[in-house]
């Protein structure tokens, strides 16, 4: 598979020769899609960094002795994973605490990063400014330049929306890039393209959940708890559309409701549920609303869950936010060390192991990552689409106990705060700016 980088243009035009408007077209299309790769020209030739045929195609076909080879990579949210053997159970992430470093190849710049043991402790691909990287990892304080054990068929990723432009990663990996050059590399070399472009209309970043109307445990539709004067169903639709209005004019993401309407019936499983509708629109964050409810009247807090597989670190930004800033009391945890958060439990799957998260909604939405589509006959069956999909980086927040008059109390005097003060925490957990400042 090769890439292309565009030649400089040309500093002079001949404003005397008349251009059919179908040529210009032509050339401004080629120029916007060769912007960051390499191009090559009828005469076989190539360039990149502005660089000649000869000095590009060097810079291309270098060879290295040091080389550590990869064989699986998915992403979770905006968290490139990579893994020197099939990513399952069974193995052993052997790359956890070792540095990552992305180096320049135009300008020389470096990008270095620690990988953490978490799915979304990866490479975070919303750091990475534009360019074209080669990747090397750090391994025993000896620098090995990272390369697949086979060549990767095309691939495409986009970042969240941040000021009004996405990042596109490419990942290119192939022996034989260079082979129209009569150059073959000695493995499949991975290179990182990060290239700017305007955003998709028909893409979003985050996926809001909002339980009610469920049929995920009945078969009749569930409008959720009812105490205390308030039903599940209604309160998380509106609160849904608070939080997809701030994030939308405030932070500049693009937000989607699993829901069009209060009352629509649907389910997390399938093709057509709810979870797909942040699948086909490839969101990178999904936040599932709830309630909380017990016998014991007195139980009350906020309450906010991750995957076992991720990090607590958007959940704590979630939980801090609202401690500090409107003084909300966080649901006491039996597993996990901080107040407010839960790490999530696992369970057995129809498989026998125990490596699934016990929450279907964290668990469906995180594709690849959380084992989607694994679980159960149910899952494997009506989710098979998405079992080897990107992940999407979830959180379930449980807004209170609905069984609790003082939380309903809290709930009912700061309903817009308590979703405003969630945006303002979630758009800093993950680097999303204020785009009204």
């Amino acid at each position: 598979m090769a890439f292309y980088v565009p030649k400089q243009k040309s500093k002079y035009i001949n404003w005397k020769i008349l251009i059919p408007i179908i040529a210009v077209i032509l050339i401004i299309g080629y120029l916007v899609i060769g912007l960051l790769l390499p191009s090559k020209n009828d005469e076989n030739k190539i360039s990149i960094c502005g660089l000649n045929n000869e000095k590009s195609i060097a810079k291309l076909s270098k060879n290295y002795k040091d080389v550590l080879m990869v064989k699986d990579y998915f992403y979770y949210g905006e968290s490139l994973n990579l893994y020197e053997d099939t990513y399952g159970p069974e193995m052993k992430d052997s790359l956890s605490g070792k540095t990552v470093e992305l180096k320049n190849i135009c300008n020389g710049e470096m990008f270095s990063t620690t990988i953490e043991s978490k799915v979304d402790q990866k490479v975070a691909l919303d750091e990475v400014e534009p360019g074209l990287y080669e990747v090397y990892i750090v391994d025993h304080l000896v620098k090995k330049r990272v390369a697949f054990d086979k060549a990767l068929a095309s691939n495409s990723f986009t970042t969240a929306q941040r000021n009004g432009k996405v990042h596109r990663i490419s990942l290119i990996a192939d022996k034989d890039l260079l082979k129209e050059y009569n150059k073959t590399l000695d493995d499949n070399y991975l290179f990182l393209q990060v290239s700017e472009e305007k955003p998709k209309k028909d893409e979003i970043d985050v996926l809001i959940d909002p339980y009610g109307m469920n049929t995920d445990y009945n078969w009749m539709p569930d409008e959720g708890i009812k105490a205390n004067g308030l039903v599940e169903n209604d309160e998380l639709y509106e609160a849904a559309q608070i939080l997809k209005n701030e994030l939308e004019n405030v932070y500049g993401l693009r937000v989607g409701i699993s829901k069009d309407f209060k009352d629509e019936i649907g389910r997390a499983y399938g093709t057509d549920g709810r979870i797909a509708k942040g699948y086909k629109q490839n969101a990178k964050y999904y936040i599932f609303l709830r309630f909380n409810s017990n016998e014991n009247k007195d139980v009350r807090g906020i309450l906010v869950n991750h995957s076992y597989y991720a990090s607590n670190l958007l959940a704590r930004n979630v939980i801090y936010g609202l401690e500090k800033n409107l003084n909300a009391s966080l649901a006491v945890q039996y597993f996990g060390d901080d107040p407010g958060i839960s790490d999530g439990l696992l369970l057995k799957g129809k498989d026998g192991k125990l490596i699934y998260d016990d929450n279907l909604y964290l668990r469906e939405a995180g594709g690849k990552a959380t084992y989607a589509a694994k679980f159960s006959d149910k899952s494997e069956k009506e989710n098979a689409e998405f079992k080897d999909a990107n992940g999407m980086n979830g959180m379930e927040i449980d807004l209170g106990y609905l069984s609790n008059k003082e939380d309903v109390e809290f709930w009912k005097q700061n309903k817009e705060k308590i979703m405003k003060q969630i945006a303002l925490s979630f758009a800093e957990g993950i680097n999303a700016s204020n785009t009204n400042e």
